[in-house]
């Protein structure tokens, strides 16, 4: 029951509607008898400052943020953890003694996902499309694996910043995502993660390009979970979303509560509701 002790989490975003997050969060605090909620919040760039700010008056306990707020919420918090502050980008907020802290848990979700799937990113040739903040969290997070990583987007300006701007032992390379980018280094990758809206076949479609240029054995990684995913050719294996979107879910509960997250638990959750494992 909701009274006057509950502490608030909430999500900003825009759109917000295909979310899976409450689902997530407000089962798992009942299964725990926590009295906690979780509410999502359509939010207009224009109108973003002014969320945070009633977030803070309000007392939330912490919320999530995520398209298109995660860069430009950086500028209304107090600190910034420093995964969060490398990438510049922001995903998770917690209310702490020092002020609203933001922290970015895209890059270890997506390795947290890669690994429930089978596929240890070590040493491995990883292809990533797009170069937004989730492309340079991702990037960030394969880098310390040792991944050799090839950046692709539609902007090489983009993706030459974030390859320039990775700190690591990796070999990062970068380019522009067109039908001949993608099929020459497709070609000599064990995974493609792909950080755009649009999903890897779709993606090929509007490059003209053919989902047989997509070598048997791949793993192919799509983050965004808000459609039907599309159908793979035959040898090519999927890593899910959904797996990203509930390792960062748990990743989310310790940064807000302190203590490990019952990750079975919020995992059979979203399993139950998408009626479905993925794996």
């Amino acid at each position: 029951m909701i009274d006057g002790e509950t502490k608030v989490h909430c999500l900003f975003g825009f759109p917000v509607a295909h979310s899976l997050s409450p689902i997530i969060f407000n089962n798992t605090f009942d299964k725990l008898g926590l009295s906690r909620t979780y509410i999502p919040f359509s939010v207009t760039p224009k109108n973003l400052t002014g969320a945070v700010e009633a977030a803070r008056t309000l007392g939330f306990e912490g919320f999530n943020v995520t398209m298109p707020h995660k860069t430009n919420i950086i500028e209304t918090l107090n600190k910034l953890d420093k995964t969060s502050e490398d990438v510049g980008s922001v995903n998770t907020v917690s209310k702490t003694t020092e002020g609203l802290v933001g922290y970015n848990t895209d890059g270890e979700g997506s390795i947290r996902a890669i690994k429930a799937h089978g596929l240890d990113p070590k040493d491995s040739c990883v292809l990533v499309l797009g170069a937004g903040g989730a492309a340079r969290s991702v990037v960030q997070a394969l880098s310390k694996e040792n991944a050799e990583i090839t950046i692709l987007s539609r902007d090489p300006h983009q993706a030459r910043k974030i390859a320039d701007a990775t700190r690591s032992r990796s070999r990062v390379s970068h380019g522009g995502l067109t039908k001949s980018g993608f099929e020459t280094s497709a070609k000599n990758v064990q995974l493609v993660v792909n950080a755009t809206p649009i999903q890897t076949i779709s993606l090929l479609g509007g490059l003209n390009s053919e989902p047989s240029k997509l070598p048997t054995g791949l793993w192919v990684f799509d983050l965004a979970y808000d459609h039907s995913p599309d159908p793979l050719p035959p040898g090519v294996r999927r890593i899910s979303g959904l797996e990203m979107l509930v390792q960062q879910a748990a990743l989310s509960f310790e940064i807000w509560l302190g203590k490990p997250a019952p990750f079975q638990l919020m995992r059979s959750i979203l399993v139950q509701h998408v009626a479905g494992d993925w794996k």
